[in-house]
């Protein structure tokens, strides 16, 4: 599943993986069996600057879905990671140590951040936004930030 939903501001594109399931605190979740593989959103890697760090909970860590299990310090700003699912992390992705960027470069592949396994898949995912909401959301949170921005 290759496909995005696209939108552009000004010399931006921002892109929504579909077929991914999307938090209101920009991570995604892609559902996988009974795993979630979970990662930041192209347009809070975009708000929030080039990754320089991550603090991550350790693999066996039990996570609810809303509470922080993490921080990524950004050129601009450090942040929580809120957790879009409830479960246990399986694996931290072993390339962020080294390679926090590629939050950056690719954030809906190489960039996912952990993979949990989760307690309650359908549950998740029906307090999840599908990719058509999340982008509608995302659009208007760009215009919300243009505003600020611009006036």
């Amino acid at each position: 599943m290759g496909e995005f939903l696209e939108t552009t501001y000004e010399k931006f594109i921002f892109k929504v993986k579909v077929g991914y399931f999307y938090s209101r605190e920009e991570l995604w979740a892609n559902f996988e069996n009974a795993t979630a593989a979970v990662g930041l959103t192209d347009f809070m890697q975009k708000a929030k600057g080039d990754v320089a760090f991550l603090e991550t909970v350790e693999p066996g860590t039990l996570v609810k879905r809303g509470e922080e299990i993490g921080t990524i310090e950004t050129i601009k700003a450090t942040f929580g990671i809120i957790s879009p699912v409830s479960g246990r992390v399986v694996e931290v992705n072993p390339e962020m140590e080294s390679s926090p960027h590629l939050i950056n470069q690719d954030p809906y592949g190489a960039g996912y951040i952990y993979r949990i396994e989760l307690n309650d898949t359908e549950g998740d995912k029906a307090r999840l936004l599908e990719a058509e909401e999340y982008f509608e959301l995302m659009k208007v949170k760009i215009a919300e930030k243009a505003k600020k921005l611009y006036g």
